[in-house]
């Protein structure tokens, strides 16, 4: 297995990150590309420590190929997803009187656009509670999953390995969520695992952004169940990129900016992790 450790001195600092922010990866922005099995090192808001592992060849093609065939049903838009579609996408929702709001979403024009590509994202699993200005809403599960519960079981087998491979490769991480996810409600988990959510991505090419809303103690475990060599994952506060095969998984500290390269043919991925305020429900 590589070990990679990266030190202060070779990070972007605060200034270019946020530069960077919401505008999309390149082959510019990372100076190592790391597709073996591999640990990386480096600092952290909490010192230093793990910021990433990949783990390779670790789920069976089997449950990839069941998996996948149950997540290309995904169907959400991502109106609400500025933060990952591109820099301005966010604009004033226009009313059908042709007026303006003060709600904000990516326009029609360009869910359509995302639609030409096949391009979808949505949520198995279940939400904590939430306030958007005056709109607050309570625990639930996510629409998603309401509206295709075989989907929602579907997802339970490749939940069940991932947290395997959490639980083996990153014990102390898993533990922290283990602990937190123990104070949720089983209304409000897959099974008795560490995870609440599944966000399922079909042919969506992130920008660079910084994920909220999970659980800060753990890690986020992404698994690409479609796609070749391309879309790779990056980081560039580290200067590193991840290529994710289908099969692998990327336990990674999600609260750093990160986002993937262009791709080609298809690309499916999910992302499995814990909301932050579960266990307040």
């Amino acid at each position: 297995m590589l070990c990679l450790a990266i030190n202060e001195g070779l990070c972007r600092g605060d200034a270019e990150l946020a530069s960077l922010n919401n505008t999309h990866a390149n082959r510019a922005h990372y100076d190592y590309m790391i597709e073996e099995d591999a640990v990386v090192y480096g600092p952290t808001g909490n010192g230093y420590g793990i910021i990433a592992r990949l783990v390779t060849e670790c789920l069976s093609k089997q449950l990839i190929k069941d998996t996948a065939e149950h997540f290309r049903t995904v169907h959400g838009d991502l109106s609400n997803a500025g933060k990952i579609v591109g820099p301005g996408s966010m604009m004033n929702r226009e009313r059908k009187d042709h007026s303006f709001g003060h709600v904000k979403e990516v326009p029609k024009s360009i869910i359509q656009a995302l639609r030409a590509n096949n391009t979808y994202r949505d949520h198995l699993g279940w939400w904590d509670k939430s306030q958007a200005g005056d709109r607050i809403t309570s625990c639930r599960p996510t629409g998603w999953s309401l509206e295709n519960p075989e989907v929602l079981e579907a997802a339970r087998p490749l939940v069940s390995e991932v947290e395997r491979v959490y639980r083996e490769e990153l014990p102390e991480h898993w533990a922290r969520q283990r602990d937190f996810m123990n104070r949720v409600h089983p209304d409000y988990k897959f099974n008795d695992s560490v995870y609440a959510n599944v966000t399922v991505n079909r042919n969506v090419r992130t920008t660079y952004h910084y994920d909220n809303g999970d659980f800060s103690g753990g890690m986020g475990n992404l698994v690409v169940l479609a796609g070749n060599e391309t879309g790779e994952v990056v980081m560039p506060r580290y200067r590193i990129a991840f290529r994710v095969r289908p099969g692998d998984v990327l336990l990674m500290n999600v609260h750093e900016m990160h986002g993937n390269l262009a791709f080609v043919g298809e690309r499916l991925t999910a992302v499995l992790y814990a909301r932050e305020h579960l266990d307040k429900c």
